[in-house]
């Protein structure tokens, strides 16, 4: 078999692939049965191509496809569309592709200490913002890119050719249709799912060593596919750890509630604030390892203190503008 039909028939392969993983119920068996073959460079290379180039071919030919298909579900005219951008590769391989400029110019979002902000991109995507968050947003022909640099984010994003990408903190997460939170902490990147299918792997950026997605595990650097329901915690130096939780949970905060189950005083204070500029304080130790349960409105600082002392021995004492939690006297 010459070259040039060894690479024809990859991208054909690569075409068929990319029918599939736009599927907005791609299921994780089909993540890991592409992953596995993504490994190839060659095969990498030309899934690529497809990608990049569906992003640059004339999008009223999508437009006459689907006319052609009036009723039908959009495989078909995806997979014809797939097919068209590997006629279209080998037919002008020498054409500039993989790193095509913006078609807008990167807008930034961000919000205060205890403030939310939601977003509908121009594509029909949404973002929610969480406290303390800023994001820039990126558009071009072949992807939605999406950098966070700190704070926390809830991604429902609406489908599309392009694939959605979200880096922060050393990771890059990608979806194509589906609903996922991240959070980015000074040294730490949580990634939830919420529905659909999402990819996690190490950012290739300059500026992402040494942060939470470049670790030496070897599943982090071929990518983590995640299921509803999946949370995957990542700190620099440290294997990657996945557990699962309760999917509603998830963007809880948009409703402006916080939920700690099991968690330390300690922990709770923390989350707590995050959401406001007067700041809970504990120095006992033993008072800061106790275990608390339970749903407190997010930024209501001094409610939560009192509402402490229902169930355990402490005494809350103002200190300048922050509110100090000692154990009770008594």
């Amino acid at each position: 078999m010459t070259d040039q039909k060894e690479e024809a028939e990859r991208r054909e392969t690569a075409a068929l692939w990319y029918t599939e993983l736009q599927d907005p119920d791609v299921s994780p068996d089909t993540w890991e049965a592409f992953l596995e073959w993504e490994k190839d460079p060659a095969n990498a290379r030309a899934y690529h191509e497809i990608e990049s180039t569906i992003g640059v071919i004339d999008r009223t030919r999508l437009k006459s496809l689907k006319a052609k298909n009036p009723g039908r579900d959009r495989k078909p005219v995806l997979l014809a569309l797939a097919a068209a951008a590997a006629a279209f590769i080998i037919g002008a391989a020498t054409l500039a592709l993989q790193s095509p400029k913006p078609d807008l110019a990167p807008l930034t979002y961000a919000t205060a200490i205890g403030e939310q902000e939601t977003v509908t991109l121009e594509d029909g995507s949404v973002l929610t913002l969480n406290t303390n968050t800023t994001l820039t947003v990126s558009y071009s022909k072949t992807e939605r890119f999406i950098h966070l640099t700190e704070g926390e984010a809830l991604f429902e994003v609406e489908h599309s050719d392009r694939p959605f990408l979200v880096e922060a903190g050393g990771t890059i997460t990608r979806a194509l249709g589906t609903a996922f939170n991240v959070r980015a902490d000074q040294d730490a990147i949580s990634v939830i799912l919420i529905q659909g299918a999402v990819r996690v792997s190490p950012s290739k950026t300059a500026n992402s060593e040494g942060k939470a997605g470049a670790m030496p595990a070897k599943t982090l650097q071929e990518g983590i596919v995640l299921k509803p329901g999946d949370r995957l915690d990542m700190k620099p130096g440290a294997d990657p750890i996945l557990s699962t939780i309760d999917p509603a949970q998830a963007g809880k905060w948009r409703e402006g509630l916080l939920r700690f189950d099991n968690v330390t005083l300690a922990e709770a204070i923390a989350e707590m604030n995050r959401y406001s500029t007067t700041q809970l304080r504990i120095d006992d130790a033993s008072l800061a390892a106790e275990r608390i349960s339970g749903t407190f409105p997010a930024g209501k600082q001094e409610e939560f203190a009192e509402s402490l002392r229902l169930y355990l021995p402490l005494e809350v004492r103002e200190q300048g503008q922050d509110i100090l939690i000692v154990p009770s006297a008594d």
